[in-house]
Protein backbone atom coordinates (compact mmCIF):
# COMPACT_ATOMS: atom_id res chain seq x y z
CA UNK A 1 0.00 0.00 0.00
CA UNK A 2 1.30 3.50 -0.85
CA UNK A 3 2.14 6.07 1.83
CA UNK A 4 -0.93 8.27 1.06
CA UNK A 5 -3.17 5.22 1.34
CA UNK A 6 -1.47 4.20 4.60
CA UNK A 7 -1.98 7.68 6.05
CA UNK A 8 -5.62 7.58 4.96
CA UNK A 9 -6.16 4.22 6.65
CA UNK A 10 -4.62 5.42 9.93
CA UNK A 11 -6.59 8.69 9.78
CA UNK A 12 -9.88 6.92 9.20
CA UNK A 13 -9.16 4.39 11.95
CA UNK A 14 -8.29 7.13 14.44
CA UNK A 15 -11.52 8.97 13.66
CA UNK A 16 -13.57 5.79 14.18
CA UNK A 17 -11.81 4.67 17.38
CA UNK A 18 -13.77 4.77 20.67
CA UNK A 19 -13.66 7.98 22.69
CA UNK A 20 -11.45 6.50 25.41
CA UNK A 21 -8.52 6.53 22.94
CA UNK A 22 -7.88 10.05 24.34
CA UNK A 23 -6.77 8.48 27.59
CA UNK A 24 -3.98 6.59 25.85
CA UNK A 25 -2.96 9.66 23.81
CA UNK A 26 -2.84 11.83 26.93
CA UNK A 27 -0.77 9.21 28.78
CA UNK A 28 1.66 9.06 25.86
CA UNK A 29 2.25 12.83 26.04
CA UNK A 30 2.63 12.69 29.83
CA UNK A 31 5.16 9.86 29.53
CA UNK A 32 7.10 11.71 26.84
CA UNK A 33 7.18 14.84 28.99
CA UNK A 34 8.54 12.89 31.97
CA UNK A 35 11.24 11.41 29.76
CA UNK A 36 12.33 14.86 28.56
CA UNK A 37 12.35 16.33 32.09
CA UNK A 38 14.31 13.37 33.45
CA UNK A 39 16.93 13.52 30.69
CA UNK A 40 17.44 17.27 31.22
CA UNK A 41 17.81 16.86 35.00
CA UNK A 42 20.18 13.92 34.66
CA UNK A 43 22.45 15.88 32.31
CA UNK A 44 22.32 19.27 34.07
CA UNK A 45 21.79 18.12 37.67
CA UNK A 46 24.49 17.04 40.08
CA UNK A 47 24.64 14.75 43.08
CA UNK A 48 21.30 13.42 44.33
CA UNK A 49 19.42 15.43 41.69
CA UNK A 50 21.21 13.60 38.87
CA UNK A 51 20.59 10.23 40.50
CA UNK A 52 16.89 10.80 41.13
CA UNK A 53 16.44 12.11 37.57
CA UNK A 54 16.54 8.49 36.35
CA UNK A 55 13.16 7.89 38.05
CA UNK A 56 11.10 10.13 35.69
CA UNK A 57 13.09 8.78 32.72
CA UNK A 58 12.25 5.20 33.67
CA UNK A 59 8.64 5.91 34.65
CA UNK A 60 7.99 8.16 31.66
CA UNK A 61 9.50 5.66 29.25
CA UNK A 62 7.35 2.83 30.63
CA UNK A 63 4.21 5.00 30.51
CA UNK A 64 4.96 6.12 26.95
CA UNK A 65 5.61 2.56 25.72
CA UNK A 66 2.61 0.91 27.44
CA UNK A 67 0.15 3.61 26.35
CA UNK A 68 1.49 3.32 22.78
CA UNK A 69 0.93 -0.45 22.85
CA UNK A 70 -2.63 0.02 24.12
CA UNK A 71 -3.42 2.72 21.52
CA UNK A 72 -2.18 0.71 18.57
CA UNK A 73 -3.98 -2.43 19.75
CA UNK A 74 -7.19 -0.43 19.81
CA UNK A 75 -6.35 0.94 16.34
CA UNK A 76 -5.91 -2.54 14.84
CA UNK A 77 -9.14 -3.78 16.46
CA UNK A 78 -10.99 -0.75 15.06
CA UNK A 79 -9.52 -1.33 11.58
CA UNK A 80 -10.76 -4.94 11.65
CA UNK A 81 -14.23 -3.83 12.72
CA UNK A 82 -14.38 -1.24 9.93
CA UNK A 83 -13.24 -3.76 7.38
CA UNK A 84 -15.84 -6.30 8.54
CA UNK A 85 -18.57 -3.68 8.18
CA UNK A 86 -17.34 -2.75 4.70
CA UNK A 87 -17.53 -6.37 3.60
CA UNK A 88 -21.22 -6.46 4.59
CA UNK A 89 -22.13 -3.22 2.82
CA UNK A 90 -24.19 -3.38 -0.36
CA UNK A 91 -23.20 0.11 -1.46
CA UNK A 92 -20.06 0.52 -3.59
CA UNK A 93 -16.85 0.55 -1.60
CA UNK A 94 -15.75 3.67 -3.49
CA UNK A 95 -18.23 5.65 -1.43
CA UNK A 96 -16.27 4.79 1.74
CA UNK A 97 -12.51 5.20 2.31
CA UNK A 98 -10.64 1.95 2.03
CA UNK A 99 -9.08 0.70 5.30
CA UNK A 100 -6.29 -1.88 5.17
CA UNK A 101 -5.92 -3.94 8.34
CA UNK A 102 -2.50 -5.12 7.17
CA UNK A 103 -1.33 -1.53 6.71
CA UNK A 104 -2.49 -0.50 10.19
CA UNK A 105 -0.80 -3.59 11.68
CA UNK A 106 2.43 -2.71 9.88
CA UNK A 107 2.24 0.86 11.16
CA UNK A 108 1.71 -0.50 14.68
CA UNK A 109 4.89 -2.59 14.52
CA UNK A 110 6.95 0.36 13.32
CA UNK A 111 5.49 2.73 15.93
CA UNK A 112 6.05 0.31 18.82
CA UNK A 113 9.65 -0.37 17.80
CA UNK A 114 10.31 3.38 17.65
CA UNK A 115 8.65 4.06 21.02
CA UNK A 116 10.58 1.25 22.72
CA UNK A 117 13.85 2.44 21.13
CA UNK A 118 13.18 6.00 22.31
CA UNK A 119 12.54 4.83 25.86
CA UNK A 120 15.72 2.74 25.96
CA UNK A 121 17.86 5.57 24.52
CA UNK A 122 16.40 8.02 27.03
CA UNK A 123 17.25 5.64 29.88
CA UNK A 124 20.82 5.22 28.59
CA UNK A 125 21.26 9.00 28.31
CA UNK A 126 19.73 9.50 31.77
CA UNK A 127 22.11 7.01 33.39
CA UNK A 128 25.13 8.25 31.45
CA UNK A 129 24.30 11.89 32.18
CA UNK A 130 25.11 11.40 35.88
CA UNK A 131 28.80 11.11 35.01
CA UNK A 132 28.88 14.37 33.06
CA UNK A 133 30.21 17.47 34.83
CA UNK A 134 27.61 20.14 35.45
CA UNK A 135 28.05 23.00 32.96
CA UNK A 136 29.40 26.17 34.54
CA UNK A 137 29.81 29.62 33.05
CA UNK A 138 33.30 30.48 31.86
CA UNK A 139 32.94 33.87 33.51
CA UNK A 140 30.70 34.68 36.44
CA UNK A 141 28.03 37.38 36.48
CA UNK A 142 29.82 39.16 39.31
CA UNK A 143 33.10 39.17 37.37
CA UNK A 144 31.37 40.47 34.23
CA UNK A 145 29.76 43.29 36.21
CA UNK A 146 33.10 44.11 37.84
CA UNK A 147 35.07 44.26 34.57
CA UNK A 148 33.64 46.10 31.56
CA UNK A 149 34.71 45.70 27.93
CA UNK A 150 36.72 48.93 27.71
CA UNK A 151 39.25 49.02 30.57
CA UNK A 152 40.60 52.32 31.86
CA UNK A 153 44.36 52.17 32.50
CA UNK A 154 44.41 54.42 35.57
CA UNK A 155 41.53 54.09 38.03
CA UNK A 156 40.45 56.88 40.34
CA UNK A 157 39.69 56.46 44.06
CA UNK A 158 36.15 55.50 44.96
CA UNK A 159 34.00 54.93 47.99
CA UNK A 160 34.65 51.52 49.54
CA UNK A 161 31.61 49.37 50.24
CA UNK A 162 30.45 49.71 53.84
CA UNK A 163 29.47 46.55 55.63
CA UNK A 164 26.14 45.26 54.30
CA UNK A 165 25.92 47.94 51.60
CA UNK A 166 26.39 47.73 47.85
CA UNK A 167 29.83 48.54 46.50
CA UNK A 168 30.47 51.44 44.13
CA UNK A 169 32.44 50.58 40.99
CA UNK A 170 35.73 52.09 39.95
CA UNK A 171 37.03 52.13 36.37
CA UNK A 172 38.62 48.72 35.72
CA UNK A 173 42.36 48.14 35.73
CA UNK A 174 43.99 46.17 32.90
CA UNK A 175 47.45 44.56 32.76
CA UNK A 176 49.34 42.13 30.55
CA UNK A 177 48.02 43.77 27.40
CA UNK A 178 44.43 43.40 28.59
CA UNK A 179 44.82 39.67 29.34
CA UNK A 180 44.10 40.37 33.03
CA UNK A 181 41.38 42.82 34.07
CA UNK A 182 40.38 43.93 37.54
CA UNK A 183 37.27 45.75 38.65
CA UNK A 184 35.34 46.42 41.80
CA UNK A 185 32.41 44.08 42.53
CA UNK A 186 29.12 45.95 42.28
CA UNK A 187 26.50 43.32 43.02
CA UNK A 188 25.38 43.31 46.66
CA UNK A 189 24.80 39.54 46.88
CA UNK A 190 28.21 38.84 45.33
CA UNK A 191 29.87 41.34 47.68
CA UNK A 192 28.22 39.68 50.68
CA UNK A 193 29.33 36.22 49.54
CA UNK A 194 32.93 37.43 49.26
CA UNK A 195 33.14 39.70 52.30
CA UNK A 196 30.58 38.35 54.74
CA UNK A 197 32.95 35.90 56.43
CA UNK A 198 36.15 37.94 56.07
CA UNK A 199 35.46 41.47 57.27
CA UNK A 200 34.88 40.91 61.01
CA UNK A 201 34.31 44.32 62.63
CA UNK A 202 35.84 46.24 59.71
CA UNK A 203 34.54 47.27 56.32
CA UNK A 204 35.31 45.33 53.17
CA UNK A 205 35.88 45.94 49.49
CA UNK A 206 35.79 43.16 46.89
CA UNK A 207 37.69 43.15 43.61
CA UNK A 208 36.98 40.78 40.71
CA UNK A 209 39.72 39.48 38.40
CA UNK A 210 39.18 37.99 34.93
CA UNK A 211 42.27 36.46 33.34
CA UNK A 212 43.02 34.96 29.94
CA UNK A 213 46.42 33.71 31.16
CA UNK A 214 47.61 31.77 34.19
CA UNK A 215 49.96 33.71 36.43
CA UNK A 216 50.79 34.92 39.93
CA UNK A 217 49.14 38.33 40.01
CA UNK A 218 50.37 40.99 42.42
CA UNK A 219 48.02 43.90 43.10
CA UNK A 220 48.74 47.13 44.97
CA UNK A 221 45.65 48.59 46.64
CA UNK A 222 45.77 52.05 48.24
CA UNK A 223 43.44 53.29 50.98
CA UNK A 224 42.57 56.82 52.07
CA UNK A 225 40.23 58.41 54.57
CA UNK A 226 38.87 60.92 52.04
CA UNK A 227 38.60 60.98 48.27
CA UNK A 228 41.33 63.60 47.80
CA UNK A 229 43.26 62.97 51.01
CA UNK A 230 46.70 61.37 51.36
CA UNK A 231 47.14 57.62 51.10
CA UNK A 232 46.83 56.14 54.58
CA UNK A 233 48.21 52.71 53.71
CA UNK A 234 48.73 50.28 50.86
CA UNK A 235 48.27 46.55 50.49
CA UNK A 236 50.37 44.24 48.35
CA UNK A 237 48.00 41.41 47.46
CA UNK A 238 48.87 38.14 45.74
CA UNK A 239 46.47 35.87 43.87
CA UNK A 240 47.05 32.99 41.49
CA UNK A 241 44.74 33.51 38.50
CA UNK A 242 43.77 31.08 35.73
CA UNK A 243 41.71 31.31 32.53
CA UNK A 244 38.01 30.56 32.81
CA UNK A 245 37.87 30.85 36.60
CA UNK A 246 37.05 34.26 38.12
CA UNK A 247 39.08 35.30 41.14
CA UNK A 248 37.98 37.70 43.87
CA UNK A 249 40.12 39.65 46.31
CA UNK A 250 38.58 40.84 49.57
CA UNK A 251 40.24 43.90 51.12
CA UNK A 252 39.40 44.61 54.75
CA UNK A 253 39.98 47.95 56.48
CA UNK A 254 38.51 51.01 58.18
CA UNK A 255 39.24 53.54 55.41
CA UNK A 256 36.40 54.94 53.27
CA UNK A 257 38.23 55.24 49.94
CA UNK A 258 40.28 52.80 47.91
CA UNK A 259 41.78 52.26 44.46
CA UNK A 260 44.16 49.97 42.59
CA UNK A 261 47.51 51.63 41.98
CA UNK A 262 49.42 48.83 40.27
CA UNK A 263 49.04 45.24 39.16
CA UNK A 264 51.07 42.76 37.18
CA UNK A 265 51.89 39.13 36.60
CA UNK A 266 55.14 38.01 38.19
CA UNK A 267 56.97 34.99 36.73
CA UNK A 268 58.86 34.67 40.04
CA UNK A 269 56.72 36.38 42.67
CA UNK A 270 58.50 37.55 45.79
CA UNK A 271 56.24 35.64 48.13
CA UNK A 272 56.58 32.80 50.59
CA UNK A 273 53.82 30.24 49.96
CA UNK A 274 55.09 27.85 52.64
CA UNK A 275 54.34 30.20 55.48
CA UNK A 276 51.81 27.93 57.21
CA UNK A 277 50.16 24.53 57.30
CA UNK A 278 46.41 23.93 57.49
CA UNK A 279 43.71 21.30 57.80
CA UNK A 280 39.85 21.37 57.91
CA UNK A 281 38.51 22.69 61.20
CA UNK A 282 36.44 20.61 63.59
CA UNK A 283 35.15 23.66 65.49
CA UNK A 284 32.21 24.60 63.27
CA UNK A 285 30.54 26.55 66.08
CA UNK A 286 33.35 29.14 65.90
CA UNK A 287 32.34 30.39 62.46
CA UNK A 288 31.63 34.11 61.99
CA UNK A 289 28.10 35.40 62.31
CA UNK A 290 27.75 35.91 58.56
CA UNK A 291 28.34 32.21 57.96
CA UNK A 292 24.91 31.31 59.30
CA UNK A 293 23.42 32.89 56.16
CA UNK A 294 26.30 32.35 53.74
CA UNK A 295 27.42 28.87 54.60
CA UNK A 296 31.15 28.59 55.24
CA UNK A 297 33.97 26.07 55.14
CA UNK A 298 36.68 26.59 57.76
CA UNK A 299 40.35 25.61 58.02
CA UNK A 300 42.65 25.65 61.05
CA UNK A 301 45.97 27.32 60.19
CA UNK A 302 49.29 26.92 62.02
CA UNK A 303 51.66 29.75 60.95
CA UNK A 304 55.34 28.96 60.50
CA UNK A 305 56.35 32.62 60.91
CA UNK A 306 54.92 36.07 61.57
CA UNK A 307 53.20 37.83 58.69
CA UNK A 308 51.41 41.14 59.15
CA UNK A 309 49.23 40.52 56.11
CA UNK A 310 49.07 37.11 54.47
CA UNK A 311 46.82 36.11 51.58
CA UNK A 312 44.67 33.00 52.02
CA UNK A 313 43.34 31.66 48.72
CA UNK A 314 40.37 29.29 48.46
CA UNK A 315 38.89 27.42 45.51
CA UNK A 316 35.14 27.74 46.09
CA UNK A 317 32.79 25.30 44.37
CA UNK A 318 29.55 27.22 44.71
CA UNK A 319 28.01 30.08 42.74
CA UNK A 320 26.39 31.98 45.63
CA UNK A 321 25.73 35.60 44.59
CA UNK A 322 26.43 34.76 40.91
CA UNK A 323 30.16 34.60 41.64
CA UNK A 324 30.62 31.58 39.39
CA UNK A 325 31.14 27.91 40.19
CA UNK A 326 34.02 27.44 40.70
CA UNK A 327 35.71 30.70 41.66
CA UNK A 328 38.78 31.67 43.67
CA UNK A 329 38.55 33.79 46.81
CA UNK A 330 41.48 35.56 48.48
CA UNK A 331 41.14 37.03 51.98
CA UNK A 332 43.73 38.81 54.18
CA UNK A 333 44.80 37.48 57.59
CA UNK A 334 47.46 38.33 60.16
CA UNK A 335 49.75 35.46 61.16
CA UNK A 336 51.78 34.99 64.32
CA UNK A 337 54.29 32.17 64.49
CA UNK A 338 52.89 28.99 66.09
CA UNK A 339 49.63 30.76 67.04
CA UNK A 340 46.77 28.79 65.47
CA UNK A 341 43.82 30.56 63.87
CA UNK A 342 40.82 29.57 61.80
CA UNK A 343 40.02 31.04 58.37
CA UNK A 344 36.67 30.77 56.61
CA UNK A 345 35.56 30.66 52.98
CA UNK A 346 32.06 32.11 52.69
CA UNK A 347 29.34 31.70 50.10
CA UNK A 348 29.13 27.89 50.28
CA UNK A 349 25.45 27.64 51.18
CA UNK A 350 24.17 25.09 48.65
CA UNK A 351 23.85 21.34 49.29
CA UNK A 352 26.62 20.66 46.77
CA UNK A 353 28.83 23.55 47.89
CA UNK A 354 32.42 23.06 49.00
CA UNK A 355 35.67 24.98 49.37
CA UNK A 356 39.33 24.02 49.45
CA UNK A 357 42.19 26.07 50.85
CA UNK A 358 44.79 26.08 48.06
CA UNK A 359 47.49 28.53 49.20
CA UNK A 360 48.63 30.82 52.01
CA UNK A 361 51.23 33.35 50.88
CA UNK A 362 53.17 36.15 52.52
CA UNK A 363 55.69 38.68 51.17
CA UNK A 364 59.07 36.98 51.20
CA UNK A 365 61.49 37.93 53.94
CA UNK A 366 64.49 39.99 52.74
CA UNK A 367 67.70 38.01 52.39
CA UNK A 368 69.43 40.12 55.04
CA UNK A 369 66.66 39.44 57.53
CA UNK A 370 66.79 35.74 56.77
CA UNK A 371 70.56 35.71 57.31
CA UNK A 372 70.14 37.51 60.65
CA UNK A 373 67.54 35.01 61.80
CA UNK A 374 69.79 32.11 60.79
CA UNK A 375 72.82 33.62 62.59
CA UNK A 376 70.76 34.24 65.75
CA UNK A 377 69.56 30.66 65.75
CA UNK A 378 73.12 29.36 65.35
CA UNK A 379 74.38 31.56 68.22
CA UNK A 380 71.58 30.33 70.45
CA UNK A 381 72.63 26.73 69.83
Amino acid sequence: MSRPALRTSVHVVRAMMPAYRWQYETLRWVGLGLVVVGVVLSVLGTGIVGVLAVVPVLGGGALFTVSSVRWWKLAVDTARAIRAQDDLRTRPLAAHPTVSVAAVSSARRIALVLSATLSVLALVVGIGGQGLPAPVPAQSTAARSAVVDEPTPTPTPTVAATRGARGFPVPPFAVEGGAVRIGQVEDEDAWWALCGAAMGDSDCLAWGVVAAVECDLEVTVSFADTETGPIARTEERSVRVRPGTPAFIASVGAESWSSIDAAGCRPRPEIDDHVATWFPTLDHEAQPEGCWDLGCVGFDVIPGRDCARADVQFAVYDGYGATGNPHDLVIPVELHEDVPLTVWAGGVESFEGDAVLTRISCPAEPDAHRAGVTASAATAR
